[in-house]
């Protein structure tokens, strides 16, 4: 399993191999949320964020594999990416620890009593009992399957970004104002795309998802009745375009098994390399358009 050690192991690694290494904010429980960089900060720029559920850490691995490759390859890329292994941190570390390393015996006993036991391997939320993929600002609160109080899933909090992973990964965003976001799930092999976009910005993000289904082969899903999302808040309030990634077949059940591992990194290695580049080149070959207008005006 890639857990919370395993994590701190590999952004160590990057850095002493000259890695940028950086922090996005930090979680519930006070413990730092790493990113890594690699590429170029000028021109085009993604962010990929893994494990925003605690037991689907399986895509925290696939994220620092992806990253591990792109760096040690000098991989070609036309601008640079933004990875966020590890979102939720505190969540991860109950999946694989329970609340042993947790200091608070009130916070210790919320966790077990809101859990009802002391099992945390399918827990998905904070170590606030909150579902960080309903807690952003779209249509927060409307979901099908959100719960109004603490739970191990589905709770949306108590408002609209109320929790610190939420708030650092969105001030994150905002800060970098990325071309494109991959937000990797698990499980199901789908891809989410759709949120209430404008026609113009439909086409589009459409076209994107399209071309990332193709590559791996993964089923495109359309408006679903979840919100509150990382990507449902990048696409509505920042006019991003954002795909969610349900990694991992539906016939493996949680916690995901990790000998699927393989199949996972080859399907999705170069997916943001090519989602990269393709709208570097789109945004270039815009510009020679516009700037080539221009000069015959």
């Amino acid at each position: 399993m890639y857990t919370f050690f395993h994590l701190k192991q590999d952004i160590l690694r990057f850095k002493n191999a000259g890695c940028e290494v950086g922090v996005v904010g930090k979680t519930h429980l006070g413990c730092d949320i790493p990113y890594l960089f690699i590429g170029e900060k000028s021109g085009t720029n993604l962010v990929v964020v893994a494990s925003v559920h605690a037991r689907e850490h399986i895509t925290s691995l696939l994220v620092a594999r992806q990253a591990w490759f792109y760096f040690t390859k000098k991989v070609n890329l036309f601008g640079g990416i933004y990875f966020v292994p590890m979102l939720n941190i505190d969540g991860v570390r109950l999946c694989h620890e329970g609340v042993d390393w947790i200091a608070s015996k009130e916070q210790r006993d919320f966790l077990v009593e809101t859990n009802g036991g002391y099992d945390f391997s399918l827990w998905k939320a904070n170590a606030n009992a909150v579902d960080i993929n309903c807690n952003f600002d779209a249509e927060w609160g409307t979901g099908a399957s959100n719960v109004t109080k603490p739970a191990p899933q589905g709770y949306i909090g108590t408002n609209p970004m109320s929790e610190k992973e939420s708030v650092a990964l969105a001030e994150f965003t905002k800060q970098i104002n990325p071309d494109y976001v991959i937000a990797y799930h698990a499980k199901g092999e789908e891809i989410y795309w759709q949120f209430f976009q404008d026609e113009q910005k439909l086409n589009r993000d459409y076209r994107y998802a399209r071309f990332v289904a193709n590559y791996t082969g993964y089923k495109l899903v359309g408006q679903t009745q979840s919100a509150g999302g990382y990507k449902d808040w990048c696409v509505q309030k920042l006019g991003i375009p954002a795909i969610t990634v349900e990694v991992g077949n539906d016939a493996y059940s949680h916690p995901y098994p990790y000998h699927q591992i393989d199949d996972i990194v080859a399907k999705n290695l170069l997916v943001p390399q090519k989602m990269l580049n393709t709208i570097s080149k789109e945004k270039q070959n815009a510009k020679q358009v516009y700037e080539g207008g221009y000069q015959r005006g």
